[in-house]
């Protein structure tokens, strides 16, 4: 069914001539360009969604037309849609004008039927080349179908090779590392599932930043899981826990200052702001799910992301010669939503990859996950680079009409490597660089030997060279296996993340390879992404005090996400808002203690105050109570008092910010000199089995 014998239909290709591909791609800040009212609409359109004679299109879809010109607002009086189905009949909608003013989307009030044929056609009123007409198939894969096709059903003749191989660690990375050494750092205002983290090798020439993971296990129910936010020594400056059996992907800053992340058990995208309040949420347009790969926020507000879409796939037409007549395969999605979450793009797998474009090993089981996008990226001049980990390739997609511009390795490869006699498989992270250079994360799943890397190419696009430029390896090699990241950093360091590997879980290298720091999760923690972000966070909840009395009483305190803190006053009293002074330290790490030796004779309740870096009090923490033979309680505390036990949860927000109050200035302090870098121990690096999706 997915042979296509033509590429368009006669009315596809006179709504697409040819003379779009010479039209200048358009710019993300073009300067003045000429707005046409309706009546003066030169060309035909450029770009449609669905495309002409599409299958399997969402029956929630919304139907866009993009013209090369910019538009005024007058289209909505001026465009005349008729949108028919087959069995659903008339629809009737709205027409907006999406904010690039090229892009006209038609948003039906109700969805279509399932597996029918919708007719389209758009009238401008009068003779013009804007008006078109065309059809699209809609279908929406069963869910039941999707369970029992389980059974290994392949499309594809059966054989002996085996893709689950590549969902756990190879044997020979489940050996201990013995030059890891666990570190022995013990915090009191953490949670008792925080994950163990290990510097392997201290920051030495790193870039400025915090280091942005999210930790999981290889599990469908991960435990422990967190949003982490780590600084150089391993400590944490945040972290969020995710509810059991949740875990999160692809936590970054992006370039609008939020911080995002893909949430399994909401199977979206959240931005935080930098009080770490949500702000947003970003999900696939059209019905189709968010699936948890990538998500780009573009300078313009508008959103990539991608979804994977099954579909039952009939083998009637032979798309594999002696194959199974019908299997459950899945196509990628690729989506642009402009600010207000309207789809102005969508590039579908179906309608310009085959299915025998893929890796053969993934022809053998059931769902074929043909195509299998990892990361979308714009490119410098406005296009699309988008990574298929199953194809081996990655495509640059032309943003405005859908055409693919070239295919960069797998089986359709248009370009010739210098420097570089091992391609790339199985690769991730695809990232355009200011200097016209592309990086990526190699896994190397199926080259020989296999061991994964950070490469760097230069690309000559009009030759078709692809020139080695950087590669970066461990020592020993690693193989990441799935998930990994190559980030260039500001300073020309490169910072890896490894992916599903054996230790470590993040490298940085400067730019001749030497290795600047190094950091390990404990076994079976894994992280998808790994990313160095400056970042400047003050949350709005309140700060951690927990008092320890089993030997020498002593207070520890922190504030989770606060990174402009110099320091903290500690003050004790005889009731529950303790008011008297009774010390004042540098913050020390993420957590910083105060030994209470003969205060504790002289006062039951406490609390600390944050002081930010303009030397400004904040908010103050719960207060703790300790019994003391010279304070009596009198009334009750305002928080439940701790002793020994660690918190299990992480602080409650506040509403508001308390007003920031003017600080005496502090006595002369001699700074901390920093922790010393963690010790480590042996490291147990099994993995069991790994969701699909993190593949």
């Amino acid at each position: 069914m997915l042979r296509r014998t033509l590429w368009l239909t006669l009315t596809s290709a006179l709504l697409v001539p040819i003379l779009l591909y010479v039209l200048p791609i358009h710019a993300e800040h073009s300067n003045r360009p000429t707005v046409f009212a309706m009546s003066e609409l030169p060309t035909a359109p450029i770009y449609l969604q669905p495309q002409p004679d599409a299958q399997f299109v969402s029956p929630q879809t919304t139907i866009a037309i993009r013209y090369g010109v910019k538009l005024d607002d007058s289209i909505q009086a001026s465009a005349h849609f008729t949108v028919s189905g087959a069995q659903s009949g008339q629809h009737a909608g709205h027409i907006v004008l999406a904010d690039d003013q090229q892009t006209i989307i038609f948003i039906p009030d109700q969805p279509f039927a399932l597996h029918e044929s919708v007719n389209v056609s758009v009238n401008w009123g009068r003779d013009a080349a804007g008006d078109v007409a065309f059809r699209f198939t809609t279908a929406l894969a069963d869910p039941a179908i999707f369970k029992a096709s389980n059974l290994a059903v392949s499309l594809g003749n059966e054989r002996q090779t085996q893709p689950s191989r590549f969902l756990s660690a190879p044997a020979d990375t489940l050996t201990d590392v013995k030059a890891a050494v666990v570190s022995t750092k013990t915090y009191h205002t953490l949670p008792t599932d925080f994950p163990q983290i290990t510097v392997t090798t201290p920051a030495n020439g790193v870039d400025n930043g915090y280091l942005f993971l999210s930790n999981f296990q290889s599990t469908f129910c991960s435990h422990g899981a967190y949003l982490l936010m780590l600084d150089n020594a391993g400590e944490p400056a945040f972290y969020r826990a995710l509810p059991p059996c949740v875990w999160a992907d692809d936590f970054k800053r992006q370039s609008n200052g939020l911080l995002t992340y893909w949430d399994k058990g909401t199977g979206v995208f959240h931005a935080l702001d930098n009080t770490y309040t949500e702000v947003d949420t970003f999900q696939a347009g059209h019905g189709y799910s968010t699936d948890n790969h990538d998500l780009q926020i573009l300078a313009n507000g508008h959103a990539l992301l991608m979804s994977y879409d099954t579909q039952v796939i009939s083998n009637t037409d032979g798309v594999v010669p002696n194959g199974r007549m019908t299997a459950n395969v899945m196509g990628l999605i690729v989506q642009e939503l402009d600010a207000t979450k309207n789809v102005v793009f969508e590039w579908r797998s179906w309608d310009h990859f085959q299915i025998t474009d893929t890796t053969d090993i993934y022809l053998q089981t059931e769902p074929v996950d043909y195509v299998h996008g990892n990361a979308i990226e714009l490119d410098t001049d406005g296009n699309l680079l988008l990574s298929s980990r199953h194809l081996n390739e990655i495509t640059k997609i032309n943003r405005q009409t859908g055409a693919i511009v070239w295919r960069l390795g797998g089986k359709h490869n248009q370009f010739t490597f210098v420097g570089d006699n091992r391609p790339f498989s199985h690769q991730h992270d695809i990232r355009r660089l200011p200097n016209g250079n592309i990086t990526l994360y190699d896994n190397g799943n199926l080259a020989t030997p296999s061991y994964s890397r950070a490469v760097e190419y230069r690309l000559d696009e009009k030759k078709k060279i692809a020139t080695l430029v950087h590669e970066y390896r461990n020592t020993p090699d690693t193989s990441g296996l799935a998930m990994g990241s190559n980030q260039k950093l500001s300073n020309n360091n490169v910072l890896v993340g490894w992916g599903l590997s054996s230790l470590p879980a993040i490298t940085e290298f400067g730019l001749d390879g030497t290795k600047r720091f190094e950091l390990a999760l404990s076994s079976p923690n894994i992280n998808y992404r790994a990313f160095r972000f400056n970042w400047q966070g003050y949350p709005t909840t309140e700060p951690t005090l927990v008092a320890i009395t089993d030997t020498t009483p002593t207070l520890y305190y922190s504030w989770n996400g606060a990174t402009e803190l110099l320091g903290y006053r500690v003050y004790g009293g005889t009731t529950a808002e303790p008011a008297t002074l009774i010390d004042t330290t540098f913050k020390t790490g993420f957590e910083t203690q105060t030994i209470l030796d003969t205060t504790i004779d002289k006062f039951c309740y406490f609390r600390v105050m944050p002081i930010d870096k303009q030397g400004h009090d904040t908010r103050y923490s719960n207060t703790v109570f300790i019994d003391s033979p010279a304070c009596q309680p009198t009334v009750t505390p305002t928080s439940t008092p701790i002793s020994t036990e660690t918190p299990t949860a992480t602080p409650t927000p506040m509403e508001t910010l308390t007003p920031m109050e003017t600080l005496t200035p502090v006595e002369t302090l001699t700074p901390p000199i920093g922790d010393q870098p963690p010790e480590v121990d042996a490291i147990d690096n099994a993995f069991i089995f790994l969701p699909l999706i993190h593949r």
